[in-house]
């Protein structure tokens, strides 16, 4: 492998903005060898600018690119599985969006193929690449606080209308809150715990007719030893005065037009996390730098930096695979009104009715 990583970009999506600025940020590791999208403009478009980047209206046809070490992969959630799969059959490393895939099924292929061909798989946990975020793992891990025995969390926010059309039809989503937010929630209350919860209870409903899936969630998971997690999401909590047009759908919102909050609870204290920007340490707000001004570039750099040094990268696929299994469990648990119990093989089984 060259001293440059030589990256594929597949989908120009909404995503691609934040996506497209880390690479050019990050040149000195990362060339942006390649451009794939079906509509050529677009791609004439964001290649502008930089010097020698092959545009591809086919991803077959980029697959054959020998000049292509690894591909970063912005596409609906229903084709995380197959172009992934596609791509590491074919030799290339992967950074992908998340939710990982659609389901554990999916997940799991994509971990086999990344194994059978000795290439890596990331999923672009972005939300774990702020400064606050990390010290907070950090402190956790390190018993600052004790023995984490409780984690609420809760995220109210509005949105009208859905940011891509796609988003509409839960075949090509997945669902609607769950995979858009809850998966970096989830994300991060299985790395805080360092395992997976053994039973999950789920309500979720739509009330929203311009999309198929849940936009109001609760989720009770519970871990070894009497641990717990609480999750409370909402896409109807009401708009941000003099922010109407960012609440309306006529852009997608930030979690800054939002109520976004996690308490970590253990034996010896609380972490507060005000978004991904503040952490308080029982009552004290803490400085946290990050190693960049952008959560995508540190994201972007932690996956180049791990194909170069050839190591694992954090937020790899068979670390985040153990995410789907939880999300699994909570669609399960959604439709059945039952409490699911995680087997041992990733399988979910119906415990009691919750009737």
């Amino acid at each position: 492998m060259a001293d440059k990583i030589r990256l594929g970009v597949v989908g120009l999506g909404r995503v691609s903005s934040s996506h497209l600025p880390a690479i050019e940020e990050l040149r000195d590791k990362v060339t942006l060898q390649a451009i794939v999208s079906r509509d050529p403009d677009k791609a004439d478009r964001a290649a502008a600018g930089w010097v020698g980047v092959s545009l591809y209206t086919s991803f077959d046809d980029a697959l054959g690119d020998p000049a292509i070490d690894a591909f970063l992969l912005l596409l609906p959630h229903d084709l995380h599985a197959p172009y992934a799969i596609k791509a590491m059959a074919a030799g290339k490393h992967v950074l992908i969006e998340k939710p990982m895939a659609l389901n554990y099924s999916e997940g799991k292929q994509m971990v086999e193929t990344a194994e059978q061909n000795g290439v890596t798989l990331m999923v672009g946990q972005s939300r774990r690449f702020f400064g606050p975020v990390m010290k907070s793992i950090d402190k956790i891990h390190r018993g600052e606080i004790g023995d984490l025995f409780t984690i609420h969390a809760m995220l109210l926010a509005y949105i009208d209308k859905p940011a891509a059309e796609w988003w509409k039809d839960v075949k090509h989503i997945g669902g609607f809150i769950i995979p858009l937010w809850g998966s970096h929630i989830l994300d991060y209350i299985v790395w805080a715990y360092g395992e997976l919860p053994e039973t999950v209870y789920a309500q979720g409903y739509s009330h929203n007719p311009n999309w198929e899936g849940e936009d109001e969630v609760t989720i009770s998971l519970k871990f070894s030893r009497n641990r717990m997690a609480n999750v409370m999401m909402s896409f109807n909590a009401g708009r941000v005065p003099g922010d109407e047009e960012g609440l309306g759908g006529k852009r997608i919102w930030s979690t800054q037009d939002s109520v976004y909050l996690r308490y970590m609870t253990g034996t010896k204290g609380v972490l507060h996390l005000k978004d991904e920007h503040e952490l308080w340490d029982n009552g004290e707000k803490l400085v946290c730098s990050g190693k960049h001004t952008s959560n995508f570039t540190w994201q972007l750099e932690e996956f180049v930096d791990s194909l170069l040094e050839k190591r694992k990268p954090l937020a790899a696929g068979d670390e985040v695979l153990g995410v789907m299994r939880v999300m699994d469990a909570i669609f399960a648990s959604i439709a059945t009104n039952s409490v699911i119990q995680l087997d041992e093989v990733g399988q979910e089984k119906r415990e009691r009715d919750c009737d």
